[in-house]
C-alpha cells in the first residue's frame, strides 16, 4: 500500500508542479501589465499637461498680441490727436498774430487816440489779444501733455512687442523639447523591438 501510495504521489507531483509554474507565470504576466498599464497611464498625464500647457501658451499669445494691438492703435490716437493740437497751435499762433498786429496800428493810430471809441477798439483788441494768448497756452500744453501720453504709450507698446516675443521664444523651446521627447521614445522603442528581436 505504501509503494501505491509513493506512485500516486510520484503522479501527483508533475500536476502540482505545472499548476505553481502557471500561477507564477499568470503573477508576472500581470504585473508586467500593470506596469504596461501604469506607464502608458503616466505617459498620457505627461502628453495632457503638455497640452494644457501649449493652450495657456497659446491663450497668453494672443492676450499678447491683442495687448500689443490696443497699444498701437492708442499710440496712433494719440499721434493724430497731436497733429490736430500742432496744427490747432500754429492757427492760434497766427491769429494771435493778426491780433497783435491789429492792436499795434490802433497804437500807432495818433489821428484817433482822443477819440473816446478809438480808445475803447484799443480796449477790445487787447482783450483779443490776450484771449488768444491763453487760447494759445492752452493748447501748448495740451501737446506737452499729448507729447507726455505718447512717449508712455510707446513705452507700453515696446513692453508689450517684448513681452510677445519672450512668449514666443518659450512656446518655441517647449516645441523643440516636446520633439526631442518623442524622438527620444521613438528610438527606445526602436530599441525594444531589436532587443526582442
Amino acid at each position: 500500500m505504501r509503494t501505491r501510495l509513493i506512485i500516486m504521489i510520484l503522479l501527483i507531483l508533475p500536476f502540482f508542479a505545472n499548476a505553481q509554474s502557471n500561477f507564477n507565470m499568470q503573477m508576472q504576466q500581470a504585473r508586467q501589465m500593470n506596469q504596461q498599464m501604469s506607464n502608458q497611464n503616466a505617459q498620457w498625464a505627461r502628453e495632457r499637461q503638455m497640452n494644457m500647457q501649449q493652450q495657456q501658451m497659446r491663450s497668453m499669445m494672443m492676450q499678447s498680441q491683442t495687448q500689443v494691438q490696443k497699444a498701437e492703435s492708442k499710440l496712433a490716437k494719440a499721434e493724430k490727436k497731436l497733429k490736430k493740437l500742432d496744427k490747432k497751435a500754429t492757427e492760434r499762433e497766427a491769429d494771435l498774430k493778426t491780433k497783435q498786429d491789429e492792436l499795434a496800428n490802433l497804437q500807432n493810430n495818433s489821428e484817433n487816440n482822443n477819440n473816446t471809441d478809438h480808445q475803447k477798439d484799443i480796449e477790445k483788441s487787447k482783450k483779443q489779444v490776450t484771449k488768444s494768448e491763453e487760447k494759445l497756452n492752452k493748447t501748448k500744453t495740451e501737446i506737452e501733455s499729448s507729447s507726455k501720453k505718447i512717449d508712455n504709450l510707446k513705452k507700453e507698446v515696446e513692453t508689450a512687442k517684448s513681452k510677445k516675443e519672450e512668449l514666443a521664444k518659450k512656446e518655441e523651446e517647449e516645441k523643440k523639447a516636446k520633439e526631442k521627447e518623442k524622438a527620444e521614445k521613438e528610438e527606445k522603442k526602436k530599441l525594444e523591438k531589436e532587443a526582442k528581436s
